[in-house]
């Protein structure tokens, strides 16, 4: 368990000098939950574990793989996990499921970068996907009062708010789910939102005299 920030730093730092001593290769890392919203400065809370959402291929431009965290980089944080009293897990890829709901656009590009030595490279999501992915954990029936109480910490903008409801809603969903991502919204203050104006049905435009004089004809 981690109840401060310096003690997420110091775990990955741990990490980093155990992967250049095994003269390992570089990695990078991006990071979600509640462990990057204490790296971000965004809330602080006791988290037990690192969500790493995929690891970063670096060439011509940056990309996101959704591929299983390297071995190496496994290896290392058991070791870790041993010298500081952590469980087994604490550095994980269970976020990675959230790539089946085609994340964020550009969310690599406004995550910030902290540098654990010259192996490892951590990129914490920034604070507009912090508050879009929040809201999607906040309909989690178990712990989603955690991830509101985290939503109502980061204290979202209108326009970030907006964002996440996009990203939620610009996609096929249940009439279930869109009043479940309303609910949450509206639970938090914002009511007026453009993502659900735009929902709103286009009214019938009345008949005109002439089509319903044929329509009635029609009827007879």
């Amino acid at each position: 368990m981690f109840t401060t920030r310096a003690q997420i730093m110091e775990a990955l730092s741990r990490v980093g000098r155990r992967l250049a001593l095994a003269d390992a290769r570089e990695y990078a890392l991006l990071i979600c939950g509640g462990s990057a919203l204490s790296l971000a400065g965004l809330v602080d809370r006791p988290t037990r574990d690192v969500d790493v959402l995929g690891t970063v291929k670096s060439s011509e431009a940056e990309s996101l793989a959704t591929e299983d965290l390297p071995e190496e980089v496994l290896q290392a944080a058991q070791s870790v996990a041993m010298d500081l009293n952590l469980q087994v897990d604490w550095l994980n890829d269970s976020a990675s499921v959230l790539h089946r709901l085609r994340l964020p656009e550009g969310i690599l590009k406004r995550a910030h970068r902290h540098e654990f030595g010259p192996c490892l490279t951590v990129y914490v999501i920034g604070r507009q996907d912090q508050v879009a992915l929040k809201l999607y954990a906040a309909l989690d029936r178990e712990r989603g009062q955690r991830h509101l109480r985290d939503l109502d910490a980061i204290g979202p903008t209108p326009v970030e708010m907006d964002f996440a409801g996009h990203w939620l809603l610009d996609r096929k969903t249940s009439l279930d789910f869109r009043r479940a991502i309303r609910k949450i919204v509206e639970t938090l203050g914002f009511h007026n939102l453009p993502v659900f104006n735009a929902e709103k049905p286009k009214p019938l435009r009345p008949q005109s005299k002439t089509k319903s004089k044929n329509i009635k004809r029609r009827e007879k």
